[in-house]
């Protein structure tokens, strides 16, 4: 059942990451140009990749911190993404809305990993 958990989450993410990521930003790449890498297969499936197993660490963790959901998907967002994604605008020539975002789509993606594993785990 943990893997149907992790597959079912990041398929959810994955539509969240689009929109976080593209639909509601996408205007604001433009601003930035010559911080983005051209786009391609691997780039995405190694975006993929990395966002498969934030959410098989955030599924263990509400699985090992069971009933707290919201708090581990909290704590989680305030450890890794979070401060990332301020670092990176304050290094970064990129526009606040896409730091915003990508912070914002981040927690969306926890939220999702951690209330799934406390209802179906």
């Amino acid at each position: 059942m943990f893997v149907v958990v992790v597959l079912l989450a990041t398929v959810l993410a994955s539509f969240t990451d689009w929109l976080f990521y593209d639909v509601l930003i996408h205007r604001f790449y433009a601003a930035s140009p010559g911080v983005w890498r051209p786009g391609g297969r691997v780039r995405i499936v190694i975006s993929q990749i990395v966002g498969t197993l934030a959410t098989t660490s955030a599924v263990a963790l509400a699985w090992l911190v069971h009933g707290k959901p919201l708090l581990v998907a909290a704590l989680l967002w305030a450890a890794g993404p979070l401060p990332a994604t301020l670092q990176n605008l304050q290094w970064m020539r990129i526009h606040p809305a896409i730091g915003a975002s990508h912070a914002t789509g981040w927690l969306a993606r926890l939220l999702i990993a951690t209330c799934l594993a406390h209802s179906l785990l």
